[in-house]
């Protein structure tokens, strides 16, 4: 075989399933998506707020002038901020209703926002603890406050007898609309989303088992508004036809299933969700999504354990569905699968350091915002006045002492006692970080008194992303590289009939839109069974300042011969284009 000069691609995708050799797709890859059927580098991200309280497992953005309005449901909290065109973040505001609230770590939020002819745009919070089931059927509250504001939310109160919000809420405007266990669906009054008693408003069971996902439909003429709502093991349409009933519903699939309650994603009028062993999508009719890259490799890899915390968010620029999910023994969504709309293929990738709680695709916000999972360093909280000691002035600063402290806290006297200088009040000026904390009652030093003690209150505090900017991963002033790197399906004599012998490869000419150095490393094995050999990695840099940096040369062999490429260099981005090989039969001494 004398010399050749082929091109070096494969098929759109990532395949996990089936054996290496068999498949013309991708072989292996992180942080890669595909366009036009090649492969490119995936966004960066950037940590915006370090101060949300516990890990968002839901979240709801409104837009309004130049500010995007999240809130972010945990545990415990529903916490509120906004964020600017430049990703700068306000204040966090607590948000979790101060009365008729149960804390629970099972806990997991659903959002809605309905506007209320009485006080505006309004924010409804439905609560239950599902975490651990998805069928669960205990508990369920339902929350509602002014959308853009500060203030805890309230209870709602004006509901039936039978009233169930264990399964979730959803605003199919001028309704509000609640559903829980055994099929129920109650709906408000028209534009007043906290009143589901009086005219207008209804209840209906319209399936046997509990509801746990909703979302508006497209109705038609005399139809709107419509809605899907997804069953444990149906999906049923409501539609409004007015009069006494309000609204009609319809069973469109009773052998159907959802995996979590957070995984069902809109994306230009179809719906697509992941199931307990397949994946959906409802155009019209439910069908199934066909996935021969990856689907064994979801779902022999999700930990089922955890399955309510799997979710599911779109990147429409790259018309990109994807779904985090947690990958093995992890407890948390540490890994993600794609379904690209637009190139008909599925890929996968690892998550940023531990993985991610939740997500949101803004309308008008143009980047993904999502929720870490890992826990920061012990953050000072609040702080009560043990013991006041003596001789102290307004102004002074207090340093905590005890623990092990990287930034010790600090503390503001805000007013003392004018006759002895006792502590009445004080600040937390300086929340410092612990990685072990002191001990309740605390003492401080500094100031012009003695004797102060404190009991506080520390917090661990997580990070809010976005993502899909720039090419790195930014956190305050530290800017890491993202790796990135794509492995070729392998390419061998044998499968193209050539004949039994090595492929060697003598020299490379890359075809890259490209940012920072990248690296092509040869790699494969003899047969389908003997062990991976893998070749130096040589580099090649985005500009070629002499002819001989143009290429690469390479001259390594295999049998089965495949090409990994990575980019993981500060600014480092590319898109592959029409990379080009040399290549001839090998001389069977080596495949190193």
């Amino acid at each position: 075989m004398p010399e050749e000069i082929i091109p070096i691609q494969s098929q759109a995708g990532i395949a996990r399933d089936g054996t290496t050799l068999s498949s013309p797709f991708y072989s292996d890859g992180k942080w890669v998506r595909f366009q036009r059927g090649l492969p490119r580098k995936m966004g960066g991200y950037r940590s915006i707020n370090k101060y949300v309280e516990e890990i968002g497992r839901q979240l709801h953005e409104y837009t309004q002038d130049t500010r995007t309005y999240l809130h972010v449901g945990s545990a415990n909290k529903v916490e509120r901020l906004y964020i600017d065109g430049s990703f700068n973040t306000s204040i966090i505001s607590d948000r979790t209703p101060t009365s008729s609230f149960t804390a629970d770590p099972q806990n997991l939020w659903q959002f809605a926002s309905v506007y209320d002819t009485a006080s505006g745009n309004t924010l409804l919070a439905q609560v239950a603890p599902n975490l651990g089931c998805i069928c669960n059927t205990t508990g369920g509250e339902l929350f509602s406050g002014d959308l853009l504001g500060t203030a805890p939310l309230t209870r709602v109160t004006a509901v039936p007898a039978n009233f169930d919000a264990t399964g979730g809420v959803v605003a199919l405007p001028p309704y509000a609309v609640v559903y829980g266990a055994d099929g129920y669906v109650a709906w408000s009054t028209p534009n007043s989303p906290s009143s589901f008693i009086g005219s207008g408003a209804g209840n209906a069971y319209v399936t046997s088992q509990k509801i746990v996902r909703a979302m508006p439909l497209r109705g038609g003429p005399g139809n709107t508004p419509s809605g899907l709502f997804w069953s444990a093991d149906s999906l049923i349409r409501a539609s409004y036809v007015g009069g006494s009933a309000i609204f009609s519903f319809d069973t469109l699939s009773s052998q159907s299933s959802i995996l979590s309650a957070d995984c069902v994603v809109e994306y230009d009028g179809v719906y697509y969700w992941a199931g307990t062993d397949r994946f959906l999508m409802f155009n019209g009719v439910v069908r199934e999504i066909p996935n021969t890259l990856n689907l064994n490799f979801f779902f022999d890899n999700l930990n089922s354990e955890q399955r309510q915390k799997v979710f599911g968010f779109k990147v429409p620029r790259f018309g990109e569905i994807w779904w985090c999910f947690p990958k093995g023994s992890s407890s948390e969504p540490n890994h993600a699968i794609v379904y690209n709309v637009r190139e008909n293929t599925w890929y996968d990738t690892a998550l940023p350091d531990s993985g991610r709680g939740a997500a949101v695709s803004p309308s008008v916000f143009p980047n993904p915002l999502m929720t870490g999972v890992d826990a920061q360093d012990y953050q000072l909280d609040s702080v009560s006045i043990s013991s006041g000691g003596s001789s102290y002035t307004a102004g002074d600063v207090l340093t905590i002492s005890g623990g092990t402290a990287l930034i010790y806290a600090e503390l503001t006297v805000d007013s003392v006692n004018g006759g002895t200088g006792e502590i009445v009040s004080v600040s937390v000026s300086n929340a410092g970080r612990y990685t072990t904390l002191p001990t309740n009652p605390v003492s401080a030093s500094g100031g012009s008194g003695s004797g102060a003690e404190f009991d506080l209150t520390f917090i661990r505090p997580y990070k809010l992303w976005v993502h899909e900017v720039g090419k790195d991963a930014v956190d305050g002033e530290l800017v890491a590289p993202v790796q990135s790197f794509f492995e070729t399906a392998p390419i061998s004599l044998p499968a193209t009939g050539k004949g039994s012998n090595s492929l060697q490869v003598l020299m490379l000419e890359p075809d890259f839109v490209q940012s920072g150095d990248m690296s092509v490393q040869v790699t494969g094995r003899a047969n389908a069974r003997a062990p991976q050999v893998d070749g130096d990695r040589l580099f090649f840099a985005d500009s070629a300042a002499t002819p001989q940096e143009q290429v690469v040369y390479l001259k390594t062999q295999r049998r089965e011969l495949r090409f990994r490429f990575e980019s993981n260099t500060v600014g480092g981005d590319y898109q592959m284009g029409l990379v080009l090989a040399h290549v001839r039969r090998g001389d069977g001494t080596t495949i190193g």
